[in-house]
């Protein structure tokens, strides 16, 4: 899968039994990104190694991606010290993610995380 892949992510955070979907503000949430293989050079800048635990499993960080199936078992992660709104703070998610390219649906991702600051 090649740039530009157009992500449409749809994110759920935990209320009690209740999965309320967040919208998008500044970029976080329920949100369309035209290029997420830019987001990713963003995020991560060319060249540099993925993070583990991705690295470890094999697990791409950045386009192009190779058709397969890739698998994350449970795994904690560092994230580097940002401001999060507060809505996206502490708490259980679920993330569902569509990725296509001029129209055609190429990836489904589905994940679920716990933030958790210290």
């Amino acid at each position: 899968m090649t740039s530009p892949l157009k992500a449409v992510l749809v994110v759920e955070k935990a209320l009690g039994d209740l999965w309320i979907q967040l919208p998008c503000i500044d970029q976080l949430g329920s949100c369309t990104y035209d290029d997420v293989c830019a987001v990713l050079d963003d995020l991560i800048p060319p060249g540099t190694p993925c993070p583990e635990p991705l690295l470890t499993y094999g697990i791409p960080c950045h386009c192009p991606f190779k058709a397969g199936s890739y698998s994350l078992p449970a795994s904690d992660f560092a994230l580097p010290d940002i401001e999060l709104p507060s809505w996206m703070t502490n708490g259980n998610y679920r993330v569902r993610a569509v990725v296509s390219n001029k129209g055609q649906e190429l990836a489904c991702v589905k994940l679920g995380f716990s933030l958790q600051s210290q």
